[in-house]
C-alpha cells in the first residue's frame, strides 16, 4: 500500500477505490488504524535531522555524481515537479525545479489521487518512473538529460492502441544488469527487457499489454528473474525463471523450484539484493524475507502476526551503507497504525531496532493521516537521506538518519 493503487486492478484507479481501500489495503494488520502504536524504545546514540520540509508530499530522493533530486507530488493548482541541489545537501542547500517537459503530472483537486514520480540510479541515469493512468499522452518512463537540465520521455514501446483507444502501459519499477534493461510495465505478471538502454522493449514474461492484477517486484540474480507480488488479489507468490547466459531471455517459462514460507496474504513489495553481494530480500506486508543462497530459499528475518501484533510493517525501501555488507535499513509504514516506519540491523536482519519514533509523523496531531517513508539514498559522505509524508501524500520531510548502536 505504498502506493494505494497497488492494491487496485489496472484501470479500477477512481477515486473512491482509492480512499476504499487507504487503511483497508491488501493484507493483515486491520483494526487498529488511527490508535497510537506502543512506542518502542528509541536507540539513544541515534539521530533525525530535518534537512527540508515542503507541503506537498515527497515521493523520493535519488542521488548522481552532481546533484540530489527529489520528487514532489501534483496539487490542486500545480502538476508535480522534481527539484534539485548540489550533492551535499544541507539544511542551507538551495533546492531548484528540474524542468519535467512532457513527463510532468497535471494538477489534481483530489489528494487520494494525486500522484509524483519515482526516482531511480539505472546504469548510472537518473531516471523517472511514474504513474501513468491520467491518459495516453502522460508518460510513465522519463530520463535525465546529460545536460541534467530536463527529463525526456523513454516509453514509446508502453503506449499500446487498441481499436478505439489508446493508453499508456504504468511501468512501476525499472533495473539494470550491466548494460541491460528490465521493467514491469502493464503490471501483471509483465516483466520487460531493454537491449539498448531503455529506448526500445520486449516481453521477457508476460506481454506489451496491460494486466489486472497489481505490478509484480523484480530482481535478476545468479542467471534467475525473480519475480513476486499477488495475482489474483490476496494471492502471493514469490516465483523464480532462468534466464540464458546473456540474461536476454528466459531459458524457460517455467519456474525452477524455490524454498519460500507460507506468505498467506502477505502481498510482495519489493525483491532486492544489496551491495555487491548476492543477498536476497523480500519486503511484504507485515515481514521481511532473506535468502543467503542467492535466491534459492528463504527465511523470515522479519515477521508480524496477520492481526494482534504491535504493528504490520509495509516494508517498501531497503538500503546496505556502502562498506558496511552487514548493516540494513528498513522503511515503510506500519499499516495497523498509519505510521511511518524505520528499522536497521548490523548482522544482516537477525537483529532489529526500530527508530520509527525518532521520525516526523510518528507523533503527529491527526491521528487519522497515514504517514510513510517514501525512499531513502546514501549519499557520497554515507549519509542516510530519507523521504518521509507527515500525512498522506502531503507535508513531505527530507531528514538525515544517523544510526546508533545496536
Amino acid at each position: 500500500m505504498n502506493d494505494i493503487q497497488k492494491c487496485l486492478p489496472a484501470g479500477l484507479i477512481t477515486a473512491g477505490l482509492i480512499a476504499a481501500t487507504l487503511l483497508a489495503a491488501c493484507g493483515g494488520g486491520g483494526g487498529d488504524a488511527g490508535k497510537p502504536a506502543p512506542l518502542p524504545t528509541p536507540d539513544p546514540v541515534a539521530r533525525v535531522d530535518v534537512l527540508m520540509s515542503n507541503e506537498r508530499g515527497m515521493k523520493a530522493i535519488t542521488i548522481d555524481d552532481k546533484n540530489a533530486y527529489v520528487a514532489l507530488t501534483n496539487t490542486e493548482a500545480e502538476g508535480s515537479a522534481v527539484i534539485a541541489t548540489a550533492r551535499g545537501v544541507s539544511a542551507r542547500s538551495a533546492w531548484q525545479n528540474v524542468a519535467l517537459g512532457a513527463c510532468k503530472l497535471p494538477a489534481s483537486a483530489q489528494v487520494e489521487v494525486r500522484r509524483a514520480a519515482d526516482l531511480k540510479q539505472v546504469d548510472g541515469k537518473t531516471v523517472l518512473v511514474q504513474p501513468a493512468w491520467g491518459s495516453a499522452e502522460e508518460h510513465t518512463l522519463c530520463e535525465l538529460d546529460q545536460a541534467k537540465m530536463t527529463f525526456v520521455p523513454k516509453d514509446k514501446d508502453f503506449r499500446i492502441c487498441y481499436a478505439t483507444y489508446c493508453e499508456r502501459m504504468e511501468v512501476n519499477d525499472v533495473k539494470a544488469v550491466g548494460k541491460r534493461w528490465f521493467a514491469n510495465g502493464g503490471a501483471g505478471q509483465n516483466v520487460q527487457v531493454s537491449n539498448d538502454q531503455g529506448l526500445t522493449w520486449k516481453p521477457l514474461m508476460g506481454s506489451m499489454d496491460s494486466m489486472s492484477c497489481t505490478h509484480q517486484a523484480f530482481e535478476v540474480v545468479g542467471g534467475r528473474l525473480l519475480t513476486g507480488g499477488e495475482c489474483p488479489l490476496d494471492m502471493a507468490y514469490v516465483r523464480a525463471y532462468s534466464m540464458n547466459a546473456d540474461n536476454s531471455a528466459l531459458a524457460s517459462a517455467v519456474p525452477v523450484p524455490i524454498n519460500v514460507p507460507e506468505l498467506e496474504n502477505r502481498n510482495v513489495h519489493l525483491i532486492t539484493t544489496l551491495g555487491k553481494s548476492e543477498r536476497v530480500f523480500i519486503g511484504v506486508e507485515g515481514g521481511l524475507l532473506r535468502s543467503d543462497d542467492s535466491g534459492k530459499s528463504y527465511k523470515f528475518v522479519l515477521k508480524q502476526p496477520l492481526s494482534g501484533g504491535a504493528g504490520y510493517p509495509y516494508i517498501t525501501e531497503l538500503l546496505s551503507p556502502a562498506g558496511k555488507p552487514n548493516v540494513i535499513v528498513a522503511a515503510g509504514f506500519d499499516k495497523a497504525h498509519g505510521l511511518p516506519y524505520l528499522a536497521w540491523s548490523n548482522d544482516n536482519g537477525d537483529k532489529w531496532t526500530d527508530l520509527s519514533s525518532l521520525l516526523p509523523g510518528y507523533k503527529r496531531a491527526n491521528a487519522d493521516a497515514t504517514s510513510e517513508v517514501t525512499s531513502m539514498a546514501e549519499d557520497a559522505q554515507g549519509r542516510i537521506l530519507v523521504t518521509v509524508n507527515e500525512e498522506f501524500k502531503k507535508k513531505g520531510r527530507l531528514v538525515e538518519v544517523t544510526l546508533g548502536k545496536l
